[in-house]
């Protein structure tokens, strides 16, 4: 009798081999893929690894051109399932062919058991052959060998449930996606591809409501009233602070009211001292939700990661099955012969001893999904052996995690002892608490958590204690902090977004979309992501929100469970899509403005060169747009917003950023090197403005009247004139370049110029240019009119 098993991966088929084999498996290979051969119970076996999911559902040919068909049609049409891995298909069957019984031996969750169903489906076209299944949590030699012995029926609603997810799934996301992208191209040119899925955009709706509530934050000034006191007469003595239990006063005169009062204020008294023993339990055992957060928060590695990881450790036969949703042991689990094995190991062996000295009782959780036991090492093994056997670099650091998690849950708990002090100070009432660690417990095996001691000093109530500083601090609230991955999978799991096995991937499509990314613990949102939950936000928040994909995981789950018919099932979820599709079609106009108008602004807020600024009537970008007739600045709101300037027919444009219009003008631009303009307003010359916006540079007062000298240049000729226009004016040389320089003539106060022949390289004046000064009358003298050096020490070199 020949019996052929599939396992989800070729890693877990040579495990299984090897187990049931007993190390006599003979690797042979059918179409190419490897498949192992052995003996067991007097029967042949023939045992292969598939690829993941070796079938995918699609739409039909004729529905794939976006710009062909309406994606609302998407939701009324029935996806086909089609083989996408050729090979292993054709594989399936020739197995089958030979085989006398199959099993199906794939991973022991929903995706594992429709996995192990399109081998099913594929097997049943060419044989009519029982088809069983095996189920375990651990690639154990118990394990396996316990499973195989006792062989159940395949999970029809199991696998089912999964069926239905990804069609629901197909429906929603292919028609979200194309509604939206090409909305959003028929009015902003882009190629991106705005993607919206059903677990994917509430997740980056979390992460964009977040970021909200930062962006919408006003600090407030708050004041804190502080001590430092000192028992300096105590057994131990030492300063320790206290806080006045108004805590963080947001009136600013209260707080200085309060001050007042302890002002001058040299001691206080121990009004009340109480000491409290507290206990600290160890953790819950590990769930996946649990073992992803705690390895983001702990190690910093993606949930991504480290679900790969514990899926390869698994794998290995070092950790138990990654995906469950249990945290409580089974009654009958063999902890002892574990901790027996992890004794033997020199990192783990003080902490495994200690347990072996008592009664193991484990501190379990409140859920058992009857799927898997808890994550939980299957062996103990050095750092070496884990690296090793898995070639991922964080895999010893993993495996280091979930023993001494295991580990930790079976110690007693942590005793601390805290102490509280009330104090007075001119009767005012302060606070000051303490924590001792007097009994480190589970802490002993898990340095994850680390509890420091804040120590007091030995005092005993009524005792006087000194006081050393009395502060009235001002700070400001902060802003809500940036999510971290862990608090983002919290947020997932409380609302039912994604399982336990797809979390992970879902914050991964995020980033690959470019909607939000990791900086070290924390997630930003990129603009992207904000622009476009933000339109989805203001037009269909229902999409943006959690309540229907929870709605649509109920649906799965009752499949699952036996509740609900396949095809009810889909009808419902398919029902649910329809209506968020109706909001997403009755505010089409609404939504596309909005992500095409940021799309626009984004782009032209790249395009340094051409912009101007922000737009008063619509609050969307000011850009120069260049037409084939001219030139004009727009809005990159048009056609909704039709706000536009003129600009001049010539010369270059300058946009000079620094510069405002006071008679607010969009911006100000340079022409050439001729003029300025402002966008809106015109020619700066034309502005009665003019010399308030542009206060020429002065020399010095004027000689006749309380005017000043400035430089007047003309196209032939330059001169000084006077601000008032008294008529005064004053000769300057006609040639050279003339500028003024940070100096000023001893004589008469005015600003010294520098003149530099054109053509002459290596030499400058500086001089006063006015007449009636002494200094100013020798360079007129001895080389004014024919630029000369000056003498009287104004001659410089280079």
């Amino acid at each position: 009798m020949t019996v052929v098993a599939f396992a989800e991966k070729n890693k877990a088929a040579a495990q299984i081999a090897s187990i049931l084999g007993e190390g006599e498996v003979e690797r042979i290979t059918v179409e190419g893929l490897p498949v192992y051969e052995f003996k067991w119970k007097g029967e042949e076996w023939l045992v292969m690894g598939l690829s993941g999911h070796i079938m995918n559902y699609d739409f039909p040919e004729q529905y794939n051109k976006w710009n062909d068909v309406n994606p609302g049609v998407l939701l009324e049409v029935d996806p086909e399932k089609l083989v996408t891995r050729a090979d292993y298909a054709t594989a399936v069957k020739t197995l089958a062919k030979r085989a006398n019984k199959i099993v199906l031996a794939c991973d022991y969750d929903r995706e594992g058991e429709n996995i192990g169903f399109e081998a099913k489906t594929l097997a049943e076209e060419v044989t009519g052959v029982p088809i069983a299944r095996a189920r375990f949590s651990a690639l154990s030699p118990k394990e396996v060998k316990k499973a195989f012995e006792n062989l159940v029926d395949p999970d029809y609603n199991m696998a089912m449930a999964a069926e239905a997810r990804q069609i629901l799934d197909l429906k929603m996301g292919a028609a979200f996606t194309r509604f939206v992208t090409l909305s959003v191209r028929e009015k902003a040119r882009t190629k991106d591809i705005l993607s919206i899925g059903p677990c994917q955009t509430p997740t980056c709706g979390f992460v964009y409501e977040r970021e909200k509530a930062i962006r919408a934050f006003q600090a407030k000034d708050f004041w804190k009233i502080t001590a430092i006191f000192s028992a300096e007469g105590g057994k131990e003595g030492g300063d320790f602070e206290g806080t006045h239990r108004a805590g963080n006063i947001h009136d600013k005169e209260k707080a200085a009211e309060i001050f007042k009062r302890l002002k001058g204020a040299k001691e206080g008294v121990v009004a009340k001292k109480t000491v409290k023993e507290a206990k600290t339990s160890p953790p819950n055992p590990l769930n996946t939700t649990e073992f992803l957060k705690r390895s983001s928060k702990y190690l910093g590695i993606s949930p991504e990661l480290a679900l790969e990881v514990a899926e390869q450790l698994y794998l290995a036969g070092f950790t138990s099955y990654p995906r469950t949703e249990t945290n409580k042991y089974a009654d009958d689990f063999d902890f002892k012969s574990l901790v027996f094995d992890f004794a033997r190991q020199k990192e783990y062996k003080p902490f495994a001893e200690s347990i072996l000295i008592a009664p193991i009782a484990p501190k379990n959780g409140e859920k058992d999904a009857h799927d898997h036991p808890p994550i939980h090492p299957i062996r103990a093994a050095s750092r070496g052996e884990v690296s090793s056997a898995v070639n991922i670099p964080q895999a010893p650091e993993v495996y280091d995690l979930i023993a001494r998690h295991f580990l930790a849950n079976l110690m007693p708990a942590a005793i601390f002892e805290k102490t509280h002090l009330h104090l007075l100070v001119q009767e005012e009432p302060f606070d000051s608490s303490g924590t001792v660690l007097k009994d480190k417990g589970w802490l002993e095996a898990y340095p994850f958590e680390n509890k420091k001691d804040k120590l007091l000093p030995f005092v005993e109530e009524s005792q006087k204690v000194g006081i050393k500083k009395l502060s009235n601090t001002k700070s400001k609230t902060s802003p809500p902090k940036k999510l971290t991955e862990a608090e983002l999978l919290t947020l997932m799991d409380k609302n039912g977004i994604g399982t336990k096995a797809t979390a992970p991937t879902h914050i991964e499509t995020n980033k690959k979309r470019g909607y939000f990314e990791t900086k070290g613990k924390t997630i930003s949102i990129l603009d992207t992501g904000f622009t476009l939950m933000e339109g989805l936000s203001l037009t269909v928040p229902i999409l943006v929100r959690p309540d229907i994909r929870a709605k649509i995981e109920a649906l799965i789950q009752e499949v699952e469970d036996g509740k609900k018919e396949f095809e009810a099932a889909l009808e419902e979820g398919t029902a649910l899509i329809r209506e968020m599709y109706a909001q997403l079609e009755a505010n089409k106009k609404e939504l596309t403005s909005s992500i095409a108008g940021t799309i626009k602004d984004e782009a032209a807020l790249e395009d340094k060169k051409n912009y101007i600024g922000t737009c008063k009537a619509c609050g969307h970008v000011l850009r120069i747009v260049q037409t084939e007739s001219g030139r004009f600045v727009g809005c990159t709101g048009y056609p909704d917003c039709r706000n536009s300037y003129p600009l001049p027919k010539a010369g270059a444009l300058t946009v000079l950023r620094s510069k405002e219009c006071k008679k607010e003008g969009a911006a100000i631009l340079k022409v050439g090197n001729k003029y300025n303009w402002a966008v809106g307003i015109g020619p700066c010359f034309t502005c009665d403005l003019e010399k308030e916006c542009y206060p020429p540079e002065t020399v010095g007062p004027c000689p006749e009247c309380d005017g000043s000298m400035f430089l007047i240049t003309y196209k032939d000729t330059r001169f000084l004139g006077c601000t008032k226009r008294c008529g005064y004016t004053h000769s300057v040389p006609k040639t050279g370049k003339l500028t003024l320089v940070d100096r000023t003539c001893e004589s008469c106060g005015w600003k010294l110029f520098r003149l530099k022949e054109e053509g002459d390289q290596s030499t400058e004046e500086v001089f006063c240019v006015n007449r009636r000064c002494k200094e100013g009358r020798k360079y007129w003298k001895i080389g004014g009119k024919t630029s000369k050096l000056s003498a009287a020490g104004m001659r410089k070199n280079k």
